[in-house]
């Protein structure tokens, strides 16, 4: 890989460190952060560039990005049975790229280098998921994909889904030979649209190959009944828990509705949660309790949710919400700040030495930032700062964006 130094430029650090450092030299060297001489590194003038760590979306669906708009008036279940009604649950190879080569130029033009995609095809496929990393890959993206699995009818559903040996089969397959291009794991839906039998599989297929387990939990009111059902009147971490399904390696999407309790359990295993705003207000779903989470020291990220329900896949915008919809709701003391707020958009990541050299550089000169002092810089970036002022972004040290120009030549063709 080639070597750049951003010379001169104003520098968030991240992690839990987001004060401005001004006419800072940032050396990128084989895709990460390097130390020492900058001979032969190729000079970019950065006096007018603000760095930071790229954004990480947590959560997405991908097949949805052809599906945008629809159901604008409806909560979860009656959007879903509108949103997969003809055949986002089946797609064709050439259309899982298509949709996915739209996601991945959205979700660069927005700050992001990696995406969770929570991947929806019914039945669930080794081919499919072959298709997907594929394209996330030839799209420049680093892409953790999830199969997501179920094998319980769903009242917003005209599907018949696998059995639970047929889901486990084929998580199975994906787990001991995954196809190139993305890191494999295995997406249970919910736990009120899976059994025992299926979850506890999951578990144990996850602990015997070390993979990730993505689902979504309590998004909606009516899930969280159905959930505390299914778990015989215990809370729903706790019986997850239970079943296997929770730890480092686990994460749980939305969590609009758990108690104290819940996110106390969480943050002992290090579970995380995926905090999804734009989805929320888009369905009506709730405020999800992020500052009683992060208080509590659960493990926070942000996801854009997919492109049918929130309806981009902006990082920069799915940013701003998260900082913003617990305003309309929760008590002042449950807002989290602009540098929480930051931390979970970029996934904890910090540039410095040694780290993934994935970073996204903004146009000072931009009106967002017009006047702005020093501790105004992190706020103007959330609350003021759009991606027509992203001029670069870089993964691994290299660039996807450059001067505001795509550069994976999968995207060149798209809008």
């Amino acid at each position: 890989m080639s070597a750049l130094l951003f010379k001169g430029a104003t520098l968030l650090r991240g992690g839990d460190d987001w004060a401005p450092v001004a006419d800072v030299d940032l050396l990128l060297r084989d895709g990460v952060v390097a130390e020492g001489p900058a001979e032969g590194a190729e000079v970019v003038e950065a006096t007018h560039l603000l760095l930071l760590p790229a954004f990480v979306n947590a959560h997405t669906h991908s097949p949805e990005a052809l599906a945008r708009g629809r159901a604008p008036m409806a909560r979860l279940d009656d959007w879903l049975a509108v949103e997969y009604a003809d055949g986002q649950d089946a797609l064709p190879a050439a259309r899982i790229r298509q949709a996915i080569l739209i996601s991945c130029a959205e979700a660069i033009r927005g700050g992001a280098v990696q995406v969770t995609d929570h991947f929806r095809q019914i039945p669930p496929s080794v081919e499919s998921v072959a298709a997907a990393a594929s394209a996330w890959a030839e799209g420049g993206i680093r892409a953790r994909v999830a199969m997501m699995l179920r094998d319980l009818p769903s009242p917003s559903a005209s599907f018949t889904p696998p059995s639970t040996a047929e889901a486990l089969a084929v998580a199975e397959a994906l787990l001991r030979d995954p196809p190139p291009g993305a890191s494999v794991g295995l997406g249970p839906s919910a736990p009120q649209r899976c059994s025992d039998d299926l979850l506890r599989g999951v578990a144990a297929l996850a602990e015997r190959h070390g993979a990730f387990v993505h689902l979504h939990l309590c998004e909606t009111a009516k899930d969280a009944v159905d959930c505390r059902a299914r778990a015989g009147g215990d809370d729903p971490v706790a019986w997850l828990e239970g079943l296997g399904l929770a730890g480092a390696h686990v994460e749980y999407a939305h969590c609009v509705h758990l108690v104290d309790a819940e996110l106390d359990r969480m943050a002992a295993r290090g579970t995380t949660m995926v905090h999804n705003p734009l989805a929320n207000l888009r369905l009506g779903s709730g405020i999800a309790p992020v500052a009683r989470g992060l208080a509590r020291g659960v493990r926070l990220r942000v996801g854009s949710d997919g492109p049918g329900s929130n309806d981009t896949q902006d990082m920069l915008e799915a940013a701003k919400f998260a900082m913003l919809l617990p305003r309309a709701g929760r008590p002042d003391a449950e807002w989290p700040t602009p540098a929480q707020t930051l931390s979970m958009a970029t996934g904890g990541h910090r540039l410095v030495p040694g780290a993934r050299a994935d970073v996204i550089a903004f146009d000072l000169r931009a009106a967002a930032f017009a006047g702005a002092k020093p501790d105004e810089i992190v706020t103007r970036l959330l609350l003021a700062a759009r991606p027509r002022d992203l001029r670069h972004v870089l993964r691994d040290g290299d660039f996807l964006m450059r001067d505001g120009a795509l550069v994976p030549s999968a995207l060149a063709a798209l809008p």
